[in-house]
């Protein structure tokens, strides 16, 4: 069913904005997303003096269309949004007109074909709050109110959640009273909230009346109410009635007037949160669709979305009008909208979303409150803090108040069911707050810690909360289970909480062991430091402990150059060995390192497995250090030449250069041995070690190094505290390496990544045997191993870039070159997490390389459960890049063919078997396209 919606100008400044858009040229512009077209569009339109009065238009007009809305559903409408030429004031100062206006309006979608039409802002106000339009209507008429109202009790309940605001201790205001919508927010709120203020603009039967049937106090001056309450809803019809200076500090208004009922200023206050009220977020798909849904970032106004939500129902019928409206009706349209994927919970301030930043701040507001809220209660009370809650003595010398387990005694013990039961209802309400705080983890998540990373992986698909994780199986917070082919970038080689490290921080902590004295001697240090030595390479005999790999690369660094006398440093290009100044100034990763410099001097690159410019570099005989990997992870899993590092090693030891070995991500099992040095056959001088070194339980690292080494560096009453770390060989960490330790050994778990590595090596090689032009190099030691995709073809590249005709995406992009071509990798990282549920990620220094990294614990049906779905999405992702390439040379050369698309289908059905599953659903080898 079709559906109309009427609206008015809410100013003359916008109305003349769209009488500039004579013949739907601006919103064509718009459609085609190129903002230089746009606003030369409308500087033209200006130059013609057309915003200035030249085309005053004195009939209603089509505002905007909104065509092929699609709900997840299945439901299909399309609208027309109507503007009559009245401005809010023209409105209330002469509402015939207004009236005659919108009747036109209506007609106008009735001719269309509108099934059902909508009264937004004012026009839902005159005429009887929409009945006198509706019975003069050859369609159904609704104001909208019901979901208007509907989103504003839940963007207050959002803006509570978000700021731990306890409505039912809580003074909420509402203005507006008698208003239908003001009316209706208090009716549904008043059972939830501790007291409820109501303002009117002036004394009325009918206000009185609600004022007694909510029992609330009812008042006629706005600033007095808003002295008395924090928690504001604003729904007056005559708007810029609350100055932002009345409000008080951590206050929260849901502002639903339009016009705002609250004052604009080009000052906007930190500690007061504004919320544009009754606003609802259309499904993503509708995006695109229209104008107005892209440029108000999804957010419409209830009135329009419940006008969507009925057409989208064939629901033909006049939902919201009059004064009155039915709190049944509010939920109904409230459920309707959520089945068909609206959502309430993205707010609005001053037409843009909430900022992170004034979150945080009101938190901070807020938080302050509470403290001091507690702190005056707490003061006036004569009773100790841990019997506040309780009540007086009955006279009977029994206390009657709330006894320990939450019911009330009154002297007297529940019987066990209604103890069991209260406690099922208490864990069943706990575990409902956790899953609740697990949804909400991706938001606080962008907003305190990372956003650019969370809205990357959203627009990769790849965005997931885990919340749990047993072995080599992580749970998202829907309680959906992925293999985890990471390993947290090899920090949990023994898998998610492996038991033995779990029983044994339990045990630990049963024991009470100290958690932190530097100056003292810790027996479980001491412990963990000797079974180190006994698995290290020969000559490394000392520990130093600390919490990370980066921190274990300082330590060694600094050892390097108190021992030798010497300040340089070698490193290699595409080296990873941390992001502190001294770990980044040998990390060989220009991106990383271009915004810190200058870093820290003397420290020089050199190509790995290049022996000739090592020898060279060392020839000076200035070079304290060689530091390197093993096996370059961030770099792409890149292994040396054979025979490269024992001959590394030699030519230290000629330079009077040290070696420093980092086995932070190599060591503990991962590659087939404990540490890759023994594969090497190499003695390193100092060798650091982290990630895995406490079952990825505890933050841990270490720096072994020769014990002639330390005596010289720190062996004296002067030296021996130079460096030093407060966390550094912790009860609770050492606790968890020493068990990280013995369950490596005992379990045999880096003899396991050689055979699962093997395996899965194997198995990679034939799938690239099929495919030889999907893959560039497959590479790998143990459980440590690479994929390196081939990059997008040019041509498809070449045609990607064209499409920015203006250069603009480039400019404000410079990565986006790498993004394209690393399109390979993110498509099988989607591909595998969505449809196979399968973890994985790439590289850092180098996107096409999908690292394959599972935890040592996995099993040979695990391995091939990955063989077989890698194998599937990389058939996909060949085909899907083969018909990119097909369709744009075509297009390029003017050969054209009927559908690509089906004759890719037709080459599928003949050549990949049964369709590929994953979790129970099919999925459709041509899903991406």
């Amino acid at each position: 069913m079709k559906f109309a919606f009427i609206v008015h100008p809410l100013s003359e400044e916008s109305k003349a904005l769209w009488q500039m858009d004579d013949g739907g040229q601006l919103l064509s512009h718009w459609e085609n997303g190129n903002l230089l077209e746009i606003c030369d569009f409308v500087q033209s339109r200006m130059a013609e003096g057309v915003a200035f009065g030249g085309r005053a238009k004195n009939s209603p007009i089509v505002l905007d269309h909104f065509s092929g809305l699609k709900t997840t559903t299945g439901c299909v409408t399309e609208g027309r949004v109507y503007e009559i030429p009245c401005s809010p004031k023209q409105i209330l100062e002469d509402p015939t007109t207004a009236i005659e206006q919108t009747q036109t309006a209506v007609k106008m979608a009735a001719d269309w074909g509108a099934g059902i039409v909508g009264l937004g802002s004012l026009t839902s106000v005159v005429g009887g709050h929409g009945q006198y339009i509706a019975e003069n209507s050859p369609i159904p008429v609704t104001t909208g109110n019901s979901l208007t109202v509907y989103a504003a009790l839940k963007n207050l309940q959002h803006a509570c959640n978000e700021l731990a605001i306890d409505l039912s201790n809580e003074t909420v205001t509402v203005i507006g009273i008698p208003g239908s919508i003001a009316t209706a927010i208090a009716r549904m709120l008043r059972g939830r909230v501790g007291k409820m203020l109501l303002v009117a603009r002036r004394p009325s039967q009918r206000a009185t009346r609600i004022a007694s049937e909510l029992d609330s106090e009812l008042l006629f001056d706005i600033p007095t109410a808003l002295a008395k309450s924090r928690l504001i809803l604003s729904a007056t019809s005559s708007g810029n009635c609350i100055a932002q200076e009345m409000i008080q500090t951590g206050s929260v208004v849901i502002d639903v007037g339009v016009p705002a009922d609250v004052t604009r200023s080009t000052r906007r206050r930190s500690n007061v949160l504004v919320v544009s009220g009754g606003l609802v977020d259309v499904p993503k798909k509708f995006l695109g669709k229209s104008m107005l849904l892209s440029f108000h970032f999804g957010l419409v106004p209830g009135c329009l979305a419940e006008t969507i939500n009925l057409a989208l129902e064939d629901r033909a019928e006049s939902f919201s009008l009059g004064r009155d409206l039915s709190v049944e009706r509010i939920d109904e349209i409230g459920s309707i909208a959520t089945l068909h994927g609206f959502s309430f919970s993205q707010l609005s301030s001053y037409g843009r979303p909430v900022p992170d930043s004034l979150w945080a701040s009101m938190n901070k507001v807020v938080g302050r409150r509470e403290s001091e809220k507690f702190e005056d209660a707490h003061a006036s009370s004569n009773l100790p803090q841990s019997r506040k809650g309780d009540l007086a003595s009955n006279g009977n010398g029994q206390v009657a108040g709330q006894a320990t387990n939450g019911h009330l005694s009154n002297g007297h013990a529940e019987n066990e069911k209604e103890n069991a039961d209260h406690q099922k209802l208490k864990k069943g309400q706990q575990q409902q707050e956790k899953q609740r705080s697990n949804r909400h983890a991706r938001t606080l998540f962008q907003r305190y810690i990372n956003p650019v990373l969370v809205n990357l992986a959203e627009q990769g698909g790849l965005n997931k909360t885990f919340v749990r994780g047993q072995d080599s199986v992580v749970t998202d917070a829907e309680e959906n289970h992925y293999l985890d082919f990471v390993s947290g970038f090899g920090s949990v080689n023994l898998g998610h909480n492996h038991p033995k490290i779990v029983q044994a921080v339990r045990e630990a902590l049963d024991e009470g062991v100290p958690g932190f004295s530097p100056a003292a001697i810790n027996p479980h240090a001491a412990t963990l430091a000797e079974r180190l030595v006994s698995i290290a390479p020969a000559g490394l005999e000392m520990v130093f402990f600390c919490n990370s790999g980066t921190e274990s690369v300082e330590a060694a660094l600094k050892l390097a150059r108190v021992a030798t006398g010497r300040s340089g440093i070698v490193y290699c290009h595409g080296s990873y060995h941390g992001k502190s100044l001294g770990a980044l100034s040998v990390t060989g990763n220009r991106n990383y390192q271009r915004p810190f410099q200058p870093l820290v001097p003397d420290c020089h690159p050199i190509p790995y497995g290049n022996l000739e410019v090592l020898e060279r570099t060392l020839a000076s005989r200035n070079m304290a250090a060689f530091i390197v990997e093993p096996i370059q992870g961030e770099g792409g899993m890149i292994l040396p030449p054979a025979g490269y590092l024992a001959e590394a090693e030699r030519l230290c030891r000629q330079a009077g250069t040290l070696l420093i070995a980092d086995e932070v991500q190599t060591g503990m099992g991962r590659t087939g041995t404990m540490f890759a040095s023994e594969q090497a056959a190499i003695e390193p001088d100092i060798m650091t070690v982290a990630k895995s070194l406490s079952g990825g339980l505890v933050p841990i690292g270490a720096m072994l190094a020769r014990r002639d080494l330390w005596m010289k560096a720190y062996g004296t009453v002067e030296r021996f505290a130079l460096h030093t770390s407060t966390f550094g060989g912790g009860s609770l960490a050492c606790v968890a390496g020493l068990a990280t330790i013995e369950t490596l050994v005992e379990e045999r778990m880096a003899e396991n990544s050689a055979k699962r590595g093997f395996q899965i090596l194997e198995g990679l090689n034939e799938i690239r045997g099929e495919l030889p032009d999907y893959f560039q190099d497959i590479r790998g030691q143990g459980l440590m191993i690479g994929v390196e995709l081939s990059p997008l073809a040019e041509s498809v590249i070449t045609h990607l870039k064209r499409t920015d005709s203006t250069d603009m995406l480039q400019y404000m992009m410079p990565g986006m070159d790498t993004m394209i071509a690393s399109f390979p990798a993110v498509f099988q990282m989607q591909m595998l997490l969505e449809h196979y549920h399968i973890y994985t990620q790439v590289t850092r220094s180098n996107p096409l390389v999908l690292r394959v990294q599972p935890p040592l614990t996995i099993d040979s049906s695990k391995a091939a459960h990955f063989l077989s779905s890698f194998s599937r999405t990389c058939r996909l992702g060949q085909k899907v890049e083969n018909l990119f390439e097909e369709v744009i040379t075509r297009s390029i050369s003017g050969q054209h063919v009927s559908s690509p698309v089906a004759e890719s289908r037709k080459e599928t059905r003949q050549t990949s078997g049964p369709p590929i599953t994953a979790s129970g659903v099919e999925i459709d080898e041509q899903y991406s396209q």
